[in-house]
């Protein structure tokens, strides 16, 4: 079992094995930080970071150049973010990759066990990234994340780009995954992930309905069903704050 939270004062005595947190708050405070705090209670830490947008508010978000930002790439439901060019490969390379060797210097440092950079799959948000970024370029992206982060001991999650699941299962170590039932892909990970008997990691959501979202009554009562037979550990959350509030588990995570 799992606890996904971003934000707020977080319960680090739940029956979870892992947590995943944000790699910039978590790794605060050196060796007070809220990841050695988790580990010293015996929770493995997965930390979160985007691996394919510049936000606005990162320490770190005045190293990247005008070049290695999509223009006009800001994403509709996330003020602040912005999608990165990793099309471009002359930014890719000088100033993209060392941003993210950093970060994961970051996480190996500050004690993550594995890391979910999210945001790998601009290929597919083509309103947003304008056809900038190729599944090629995605491809090549992705697997660079991945053996950059095991370069330093890091385990590593496949955030969301279930299209591109079957070439990249053999790069990553498991798979996180939000809304996967609701818009009915959690199967691609049954002959992928689950079938290399790497963990499957996924959230639902609830606010008013919208696409994309399920009910808190159909999470427990067709998701959870669903994810306990395959073996995926499923979470519910109503509303999308991340802050550890109004979160549900599938009793058998």
């Amino acid at each position: 079992m799992w606890q996904l939270q971003r934000y707020g004062s977080i319960n680090m005595d739940l029956d979870v094995d892992a947590y995943d947190i944000d790699l910039f708050e978590g790794s605060e405070n050196g060796s007070n930080s809220l990841i050695h705090q988790l580990k010293n209670k015996g929770k493995k830490v997965i930390c979160y970071f985007s691996a394919g947008t510049r936000e606005d508010w990162r320490p770190d978000a005045n190293q990247f150049t005008e070049d290695s930002v999509i223009a006009d790439g800001d994403m509709d439901d996330w003020p602040g973010e912005t999608w990165l060019n990793i099309g471009n490969q002359t930014a890719l390379e000088q100033t993209i990759k060392p941003i993210m060797e950093a970060r994961l210097d970051l996480a190996r440092n500050a004690g993550c066990d594995a890391v979910e950079p999210d945001n790998m799959d601009g290929y597919d948000n083509r309103s947003e990234t304008h056809g900038e970024i190729s599944a090629a370029d995605q491809l090549a992206y992705n697997i660079w994340i991945a053996q950059a982060a095991h370069a330093r001991g890091l385990s590593v999650g496949l955030k969301n780009d279930v299209g591109q699941a079957e070439e990249l299962v053999a790069y990553f170590d498991f798979a996180v995954n939000e809304q996967c039932f609701a818009y009915e892909e959690c199967e691609e990970y049954e002959d992928t992930f689950l079938n290399a008997n790497k963990a499957v990691f996924n959230q639902e959501y609830y606010t008013d309905g919208d696409d994309g979202e399920i009910s808190k009554r159909r999470f427990l009562r067709k998701a959870c069903p669903y994810f306990e037979s395959v073996g995926i550990s499923g979470l519910w959350a109503k509303g999308y704050s991340l802050n550890g509030r109004n979160v549900v588990a599938c009793e058998s995570n």
